[in-house]
């Protein structure tokens, strides 16, 4: 649990009131240190610029935000754990407190990211085919796909270093020759995307 805000106040020597100005719950300021401790900011900042460093290359550039990001995880996931920890923490007290269960409780950094890397295609498909793209995208970067390929499935890093590129590569790639192959047959209907 995290600490109490008076406590914080007491911890970093400033005023009760100050502290609640910044911090309007114990679960605000735990999810703004954890950012802080990691360095998410910094982090992402680094791993998109190099991904604009990458070329035009979808696939390249996903693969570099996927070693940049998702192997730093990998090989330093402690602090990765505790943030996912804290992130399912905030919900599920959301949740029990009556709150939407649809809430959003991270920054949304990954939208970002994975809009980065797959940016050369925007023009070249409609918006809503690139969104598809980068939801799916999203089972490959971040703290949740590491915790899968370590915990759930069992691999070592190495093997779960190669595994989360062979994912970014396929979903990137299938998705692509679909919607190559979509152009030439009639779109489908919702309710046949979701089977």
């Amino acid at each position: 649990m995290p600490p109490s805000i008076p406590d914080a106040a007491d911890r970093a020597m400033a005023s009760v009131a100050t502290a609640y100005r910044y911090f309007s719950s114990p679960d605000d300021l735990w999810w703004e240190a954890s950012d802080a401790a990691i360095g998410f900011q910094r982090i992402s900042d680094e791993a998109l610029q190099q991904v604009n460093d990458a070329g035009n290359d979808p696939q390249a550039r996903l693969e570099t935000l996927i070693r940049s990001l998702g192997f730093r995880m990998l090989d330093d996931q402690l602090p990765y754990r505790r943030a996912a920890k804290s992130a399912l923490d905030q919900r599920f007290r959301h949740a029990a407190a009556g709150g939407s269960e649809g809430v959003l409780v991270r920054q949304g950094r990954r939208n970002t990211q994975i809009r980065r890397a797959i940016d050369p295609l925007a023009g070249t498909l409609p918006e809503s085919d690139l969104e598809r793209i980068g939801h799916a995208l999203g089972l490959v970067i971040g703290a949740e796909a590491m915790i899968s390929l370590t915990d759930a499935v069992g691999l070592d890093v190495p093997s779960a270093k190669g595994s989360l590129l062979d994912a970014g590569r396929w979903l990137l790639a299938g998705a692509l020759a679909e919607l190559a192959g979509q152009k030439r047959r009639p779109p489908r209907t919702r309710a046949t995307r979701a089977t």
